[in-house]
């Protein structure tokens, strides 16, 4: 029996469009359909462009927010252009009566002159380069129809349910007695450290509460969200400052610091000396 993953590795081999399974049940918390971070969030070189900006960042996720909304209250596949002109099939897959995750496959060009039309549009609100947004958009998918992605999102959508139903079935807290949704948000977290990530982001993506989310990782990882962020933002700078000739203030917005004297406390709280004096003291002197 091949996995989830084996089948989207398969049906993307040779093409540009994206296939990403949003989670909203722990219905991906299973050996047979765990899925890499790529194909759980919508990762992309053009989706990243458009998403540089703090208001190209913001416009995205209320888009993805409304999406979400309309597949989980809807219940019915629906396809359209996004606001930056990249097209994409938004397929609710339902169990038991109740929408537990949403497939999208997008990432395609489907109408070039309406893409180069919103990229245009949105651009002059989100301050983002419209060439560079350009550029990208023709290493995106330019050979599927609208169709083909709903056939797609269909086929991964069935596979999706025979899998899960051929799983052992646990609910609530799951493997190594840690919630789906505490794994969810570590794998987030894990990934996207160096992101303005919020539990408030995670919760409208995954249609939950905010303060169940926060309090539920908290029970799980003897620490906030928040909490976590920093500490995968310290580890990654401890590394880098001293495996690497990179300057303390790179380093520090590297790791998602924008206050570099915020940073150097926060670094000295932890590792008991400001970055510069931990990186001498932590490198062997030269003969």
């Amino acid at each position: 029996m091949q996995t989830l993953q084996f089948l989207i590795d398969e049906l993307t081999r040779g093409r540009r469009y994206h296939i990403s399974i949003l989670d909203m049940t722990g219905i991906l918390d299973t050996p047979l359909t765990k899925l890499k971070f790529k194909n759980v969030v919508h990762l992309m070189g053009f989706c990243n462009i458009a998403k540089s900006t703090s208001r190209g960042y913001r416009v995205c996720q209320h888009c993805k927010a409304l999406a979400n909304a309309k597949a989980a209250s809807g219940g019915v596949p629906f396809g359209g252009h996004c606001l930056h002109g990249l097209y994409e099939v938004a397929h609710p897959v339902t169990v038991g009566g109740s929408v537990c995750a949403v497939i999208y496959v997008g990432g395609a060009v489907i109408d070039k002159k309406e893409s180069e039309r919103r990229i245009e549009s949105v651009c002059r609100y989100t301050g983002v380069n419209p060439e560079r947004l350009s550029e990208e958009l023709e290493k995106c998918e330019q050979g599927a129809t609208a169709p083909e992605l709903f056939r797609i999102a269909d086929l991964v959508s069935d596979y999706l349910v025979w899998l899960y139903n051929r799983a052992p079935k646990k609910r609530g807290r799951q493997n190594e007695n840690t919630h789906w949704l505490v794994k969810l948000m570590k794998h987030h977290a894990d990934e996207m450290f160096r992101t303005d990530i919020t539990v408030k982001e995670l919760a409208e993506t995954c249609r939950r509460n905010e303060k169940y989310m926060g309090r539920l990782f908290k029970d799980d990882m003897g620490m906030s969200f928040s909490e976590y962020i920093q500490k995968k933002r310290l580890e990654y700078a401890e590394a880098k400052i001293v495996g690497t000739e990179e300057h303390i203030i790179d380093i520090a917005m590297d790791c998602g610091f924008n206050n570099i004297s915020y940073f150097n406390r926060a670094f000295r709280k932890v590792y008991g000396d400001t970055p510069t004096a931990y990186r001498k003291k932590m490198r062997p002197v030269k003969k």
